[in-house]
């Protein structure tokens, strides 16, 4: 996923609109002053995520490409003339959401996966930038290993940035830290509200709406949770749990071996004795 230069202000001012309501309608007002560092740990793990996409994207892409000219090159062939440019982008959008919500139970069901879908659930304060913060491994898997909407269809290139387009804001701003309960309407399309029952803390929560943008599959799979007026529930994994910056965002799954702890024990030490430095001269 390579970035256009002229995506660069939308991304800029979206980030800025976003940021202003997520202070004028916090879920938790005292998630203002405490948020701050998951704020920060969220730009990091994102920043670091994006950077190793850009590094590895010639890669991953390559093969996923070869994986899709090995398989046929798309099954199906999508029109993008008169109304079926509507129907392609629609039958495009159903099973990507079949296919995402495949997936999404998959990173919670299985432990080598869970390993790395942890790094984004370790959050304790949502925000919109907590969408970008992913074990940077998921994007190499997705692309290189698992081009299934590739596989399955071949996609007229203007179909393409349209459902880009489509998905922009919805998957940007679910994790957004605002209080909007859309009532009724819940299970209409994903929401910050649905969507952070899914991350929340309560047992009861656990394994509910794992939808991108439609909970359709959640309904019919009965993983859907209508949330209440008020229930916006804590987040997180716990403290054991909690990534705190660059560091965890590269061994996350990994970070429980001694090795690790042996390299976070010498690192702090450096730190510590960087810090002395100038007392000693």
């Amino acid at each position: 996923m390579i970035f256009p230069l002229w995506s660069i202000p939308a991304i800029a001012a979206i980030l800025s609109i976003v940021r202003f309501f997520e202070k004028r309608f916090p879920v938790e007002p005292e998630q203002l002053v405490h948020s701050k560092s998951e704020v920060i740990t969220d730009w990091k793990l994102a920043a670091l995520r994006v950077g190793i996409i850009q590094l590895t994207s010639p890669v991953t892409t390559a093969a996923g490409i070869m994986l899709v000219n090995a398989t046929g090159g798309g099954w199906f062939h999508l029109r993008a003339d008169g109304w079926w440019f509507l129907l392609s982008v629609m039958l495009v959008i159903l099973v990507g959401e079949f296919w995402g919500y495949l997936v999404h139970r998959a990173q919670h069901k299985f432990a080598v996966l869970w390993a790395m879908h942890s790094l984004h659930h370790s959050a304790e304060s949502l925000s919109m930038i907590t969408g970008a913060r992913h074990f940077w491994l998921e994007d190499a898997i997705h692309t290189a290993v698992f081009p299934v909407l590739a596989i399955i269809f071949k996609i007229p290139p203007e179909v393409v940035p349209t459902i880009a387009a489509i998905y922009l804001l919805p998957e940007g701003l679910v994790h957004m830290n605002f209080r909007l309960s859309l009532g009724r309407f819940a299970l209409c399309l994903n929401n910050p509200q649905y969507h952070r029952i899914h991350h929340s803390v309560e047992p009861q929560h656990l394994n509910k709406n794992f939808c991108r943008m439609l909970p359709v599959f959640d309904i019919i799979f009965g993983t859907a949770w209508k949330p209440g007026k008020d229930e916006f529930p804590a987040t997180g994994l716990g403290p054991r749990e909690k990534a705190t910056g660059i560091l965890d965002g590269i061994i996350w799954p990994i970070r429980h071996l001694p090795v690790q702890r042996l390299s976070r024990s010498l690192l702090q030490v450096g730190r510590n004795t960087v810090r002395l430095l100038p007392g000693i001269y």
